[in-house]
């Protein structure tokens, strides 16, 4: 018995001794699970639905006004940037063995772009200063 102004608090886990506790303890715990699952599976249909009737809305109301409809908009928008983005792989270049080289056709970093690299040389230590006596 605990001296708490409630009275007697129940054990935090079920005895051994009564597996009819135990049977009660981790059917009340599935359940709590599976209502919380069934919300959050609630909450995804009801947004999907809700994506579902405001696409058709707009392409209905689209039809009706002779505009191009806000979904059809937004799609051509993001194909644009998409394509702008990230452009075509030039016709000359055929697919190579690689995805990195790939890669770097598709980004533009195998192109010729008239800078050419450095050879090596070795650089000397500077000479020191004549000293001024």
């Amino acid at each position: 018995m605990t001296h708490t102004p409630y009275g007697y608090l129940p054990p935090s886990a079920a005895s051994r001794a009564n597996p009819l506790e135990r049977l009660l303890g981790r059917v009340m715990g599935w359940l709590g699970w599976i209502v919380l699952m069934m919300l959050g599976l609630v909450f995804v249909v009801s947004l999907l639905f809700w994506l579902a009737v405001m696409v058709l809305y707009s392409l209905v109301a689209g039809w009706i006004t002779g505009r191009p409809a806000t979904v059809t908009l937004l799609w051509q928008r993001y194909r644009a940037m998409a394509r702008q983005h990230w452009p075509q792989r030039p016709a000359r270049q055929g697919a190579s063995a690689t995805p990195r080289a790939d890669a770097a056709q598709a980004t533009g970093a195998s192109m010729e772009t008239g800078v050419q690299d450095v050879g090596w040389r070795e650089v000397r230590a500077p000479a020191p200063p004549p000293r001024s006596e």
